[in-house]
Parts: structure tokens; sequence; C-alpha cells
């Protein structure tokens, strides 16, 4: 079973890294060019979490939880997934802001919109350096650094 799960989970960890990235992309595309482009900004965000971020690191958490029981547990791989469970639980948090943000648009609250937007790109920088780091101890683990 580990030997299946495996490669699922490195996919997926992928598509949440590759997720992440085209996330900060558009936001630096779109921020700050008008409420118009903010608007468009907030639903996009919202459609890319519903049905790209959040699958993605589900069924990294479900894999990696899978996984645990039939891993060689090391101190390395304790840090592992340690910075993996914050990525996930602070990546959680930020889907949180991000529609909390999409309601401050629509309803024209814009200086809360403001206050949410800077709180979600804080965590979300916490967020892709977690999944970074996990996926570099990774790496190093199963290449045989451990």
């Amino acid at each position: 079973m580990y030997s299946v799960l495996l490669p699922i989970h490195i996919a997926f960890v992928g598509v949440w890294l590759g997720c992440v990235i085209t996330e900060a992309l558009f936001e630096r595309a779109l921020l700050g060019k008008g409420r118009e482009q903010e608007l468009s900004l907030v639903a996009l965000h919202k459609r890319v979490d519903l049905v790209v971020e959040i699958p993605a690191f589900v069924v990294v958490l479900i894999t990696g939880l899978m996984m645990y029981p039939v891993s060689s547990i090391t101190g390395l791989i304790h840090a592992k997934i340690a910075f993996g469970l914050v990525a996930i639980a602070v990546n959680a948090y930020c889907v949180w802001l991000v529609f909390k943000r999409a309601t401050a648009a629509t309803t024209d609250n814009w200086d809360e919109f403001t206050r949410l937007d800077h709180k979600q790109h804080k965590y979300g920088a916490i967020v892709l350096i977690a999944i970074i780091v996990a996926l570099c101890i990774g790496i190093y683990a199963y290449a045989g650094g451990m």
C-alpha cells in the first residue's frame, strides 16, 4: 500500500504547491488594480480554493495519515510531518480568510477587505514556506539522507 500511496502523496503535494504559487501570482496581478479586478480576484481565488487547493491538501493529509503506520519514522520524518501539518492547518485558516475577504469585497467593506487581505498574505507565506520545507526534508530523507 505504501508504494501506491507515496506517488499519490507526492503528486498532490506538487498540485498543492503549484496552486499556492499560482494564487500568489494572480494576487499580484489583480490586487490593487481597482475594485472590479479585486472582485474578480476574490471570486477566482474562492473557486480555486474549492476546486484545487482544498482537495489537494486533503489528499496530502489523508495519504500521509495512511502511510504513517507503515513508515520508518525518524526524527527527520517527524520534522517533515510537523511542517506538513503546519502547512495544512495554516492553509485551512487561509481558506477561511479568503472566504471572509470575498464577503468583505462583495459587501463593499473595503477596509475589512484590506485588513483580511494583509492577514491572508502573511499566513499564506507561512503555508508556502512550510510546504517547501516539508518537501525538502522529504526529498532529503527519501533520497538516503536519513
